[in-house]
C-alpha cells in the first residue's frame, strides 16, 4: 500500500511523467512482465472499485424500499449488459488492440458508480448497473492479454492465471470492508469512492500500460515504398498466402477442440449460476439466518477473500502436479457443492431458530472456507483448460464467450435467488448451489471420457505441463545451492583478506624491530 500511495504522490507531483517507474511495486509481482504488472494493477483497481459497494448495495435498495427480488433484478442488469458487452469487447480487442479498451472502460465503470451514487430510486441505480456492465470486460481483457505475452501452453500461463485470480481475491478482502466504513458516512459513499478508483486505473493503463506485440499495428516505411514497390507485391502475396495457411490450420484445430471448449462453457455457466443464486442474496440471507448485519458480512467478505489468494498461490500448484487440471476441476467443483452442502445444514439462530454459535454461524464459516479454496481452484483450472483449447487466433474470442456465459448465469441466477428467497425458500439456495457445482464437475467429466473414447488428449500439453513443474522444482534447488557456494566463496575471500592483513602486521613489526632476517625466513 506505501509503495502504490509513493508511487501516486511521484506521479502527480513530478514534473516528468515519463521518469516514473513502478520498480517498487514490480518487486511484489516477482518475475512477472512489467506489462503484466500494470495489468494485475489495472484489474484490481477495478475489482476493489466494484466490490467497496458491494456490502452497501442490498442495503441501499432497502433504504429505498425495495425488497430482494429488486436485489436480483439489479445484479442482473450488469450481467445482462455483460452478455452483450463481453465478447464483442474481446473480439473487437483481438483486431484493435488490448490498450483502448482497458481504458475504456475505466470511464464506463466511473460514469456508472456516479450515476448510482446521484441515484434516488431504484430504477436509476439499475441504469447504473447497467452502465457498468456495458464497459466491465477487463477481466476477459486480462486473459487474454496473458495469452498474448506468455502464449498458452507454458507453466507461466497457469501461474498468471492463477496470480490474476488472486488479483481479484486481493481486491475482495480489502474492498467489502472498506465500503463498509464507507457507509458510516452516507451509503452513496462507496459509490463516489469506486468512481474515483476507475478514473485511478484509467491514468494507471493510461501511462503504464502497453499494447502486447501480437497486437501492435505493423509500421509502414514510407520513405522507401517506392523503391520497393515491386518486391513489396511480392512480399504482400507471400504474406497473405502464409496469413491465410495459418488462418486454416487455426481453423482446424478450433474443430477438433470445438467440443471440448462448450463442454468447458457448460462447467462454467453452472458453476456461475449456482454462485450467483447464493451470493447475491446472501446479505439478506445471512441477517435472515444468523442476524448479522453489513459490518459481520464485509468481515467475512474479506475473510474469504484471504483463503482464495491462499488457495490460488498455494493450494493452485500442488493441485496441479498431483491431478492436473481436468482431474483439479472436476475433484473441486466437487469440493465446492459439498461445501454448500454443509452450509445447508447450518441452523438457523435468528428469531426464535433452535441453532447456537456450533450448530449455526460455525458450521457456516466451515462451508463458505472450503466452497472458497475448492472454487478458486476449480475456476483457475477451467479458465487454464478453456486457454489451452483455444487457438492462436480464438483467444479472445473463446475467453470472451466464456465471461458472456458467465453473465448470462449472473442474470439468471440472481432472479432465482431473489425469487425464492422473497417466497420464504431461503433454506434452499445452498443445496440448489450445491447442486450446480455437481454438474458443473459432471460437464468436466464429459470431457475426460469424450477423450478416452475418441483417443484425444485430455488437454494440449497437460502431461508436459506437469512434468516441466518438477523440473522447476529441480532448478529452484539448484539455484539455492549456487546461492550456498557463493556466500561460501565470499567467506573465504574475506578469510583470505583477513590473513593477508595479518601479514602485512607482522612484517611491518619485525621491520619495527631492526631484525636483519634472511629473506627467506620472512
Amino acid at each position: 500500500c506505501f509503495l502504490f500511495v509513493r508511487t501516486a504522490a511521484e506521479f502527480f507531483f513530478c514534473s516528468k511523467h515519463a521518469h516514473i517507474d513502478l520498480t517498487g511495486l514490480m518487486a511484489l509481482f516477482g518475475s512477472t512482465p512489467p506489462s503484466l504488472v500494470a495489468v494485475f494493477l489495472s484489474v484490481f483497481i477495478d475489482a476493489f472499485g466494484g466490490l467497496v459497494a458491494m456490502p452497501v448495495l442490498p442495503y441501499l435498495v432497502y433504504d429505498f424500499g425495495g425488497t430482494a427480488k429488486d436485489i436480483g433484478i439489479l445484479s442482473a442488469a450488469y450481467q445482462f449488459a455483460s452478455i452483450f458487452s463481453m465478447p464483442l469487447t474481446a473480439r473487437l480487442s483481438d483486431k484493435y488492440g488490448r490498450r483502448r479498451f482497458f481504458l475504456l472502460g475505466f470511464l464506463g465503470s466511473a460514469a456508472g458508480f456516479m450515476t448510482i451514487g446521484l441515484s434516488t430510486k431504484i430504477w436509476s441505480m439499475i441504469l447504473g448497473r447497467f452502465i457498468g456492465g456495458c464497459f466491465g470486460a477487463s477481466m476477459p481483457l486480462a486473459q487474454a492479454y496473458i495469452s498474448d505475452v506468455v502464449g498458452t501452453t507454458s507453466e507461466m500461463s497457469g501461474k498468471l492465471r492463477a496470480q490474476l485470480g488472486s488479483v481479484f481475491m486481493a481486491a475482495l478482502i480489502f474492498a467489502p470492508g472498506f465500503g463498509g466504513g464507507l457507509a458510516q458516512f452516507t451509503l452513496q459513499t462507496p459509490f463516489y469512492v469506486s468512481a474515483g478508483m476507475a478514473v485511478g486505473g484509467f491514468v494507471l493503463a493510461y501511462f503504464y500500460l502497453t499494447e502486447p506485440k501480437s497486437n501492435e499495428e505493423p509500421e509502414k516505411g514510407g520513405d522507401d515504398l517506392e523503391s520497393s514497390e515491386t518486391s513489396g507485391l511480392v512480399d504482400d502475396e507471400k504474406e497473405k498466402q502464409d496469413k491465410e495457411d495459418e488462418e486454416k490450420k487455426d481453423a482446424e484445430l478450433y474443430g477438433k477442440n470445438v467440443v471440448y471448449i462448450r463442454l468447458l462453457w457448460l462447467s462454467a455457466f453452472f458453476a456461475n449460476f449456482g454462485f450467483r443464486c447464493m451470493i447475491t442474496v446472501l446479505a439478506p440471507w445471512l441477517q435472515y439466518k444468523f442476524g448479522w448485519t453489513s459490518k459481520e458480512f464485509g468481515f467475512l467478505a474479506s475473510a474469504v477473500g484471504v483463503i482464495g489468494i491462499m488457495a490460488n498461490l498455494i493450494f493452485y500448484a500442488k493441485a496441479i502436479r498431483r491431478f492436473g487440471n481436468t482431474f483439479a476441476s472436476i475433484i473441486f467443483s466437487v469440493g465446492a457443492g459439498v461445501a454448500w452442502a454443509t452450509v445447508a445444514s447450518s441452523r438457523r439462530t435468528e428469531n426464535g431458530g433452535s441453532g447456537n454459535f456450533y450448530t449455526g454461524p460455525m458450521i457456516y464459516m466451515i462451508g463458505a472456507v472450503l466452497s472458497t479454496t475448492c472454487n478458486a481452484i476449480a475456476t483457475t483450472s477451467n479458465k487454464t483448460l478453456l486457454a489451452q483449447y483455444a487457438t492462436p487466433m480464438t483467444q479472445g474470442k473463446v475467453m470472451g464467450t466464456v465471461e458472456s456465459i458467465n453473465a448470462i448465469a449472473g442474470v439468471l441466477g440472481p432472479l432465482v435467488a431473489g425469487a425464492i428467497f422473497d417466497e420464504g425458500y431461503q433454506d434452499w439456495l445452498p443445496v440448489i448451489t450445491a447442486c450446480f457445482y455437481g454438474l458443473s464437475a459432471l460437464s468436466v467429466f464429459a470431457i475426460y471420457l469424450h477423450s478416452k473414447r475418441t483417443g484425444h488428449k485430455v488437454a494440449p500439453n497437460e502431461k508436459k505441463l506437469v512434468d516441466f513443474n518438477t523440473v522447476m522444482g529441480e532448478l529452484i534447488f539448484l539455484r539455492s545451492r549456487v546461492h550456498e557456494l557463493e556466500v561460501e566463496n565470499e567467506r573465504l575471500r574475506s578469510t583470505r583478506k583477513g590473513a593477508m592483513k595479518n601479514w602485512d602486521t607482522l612484517r611491518e613489526g619485525v621491520s619495527a624491530m631492526h631484525i636483519d632476517a634472511p629473506a627467506g625466513v620472512l
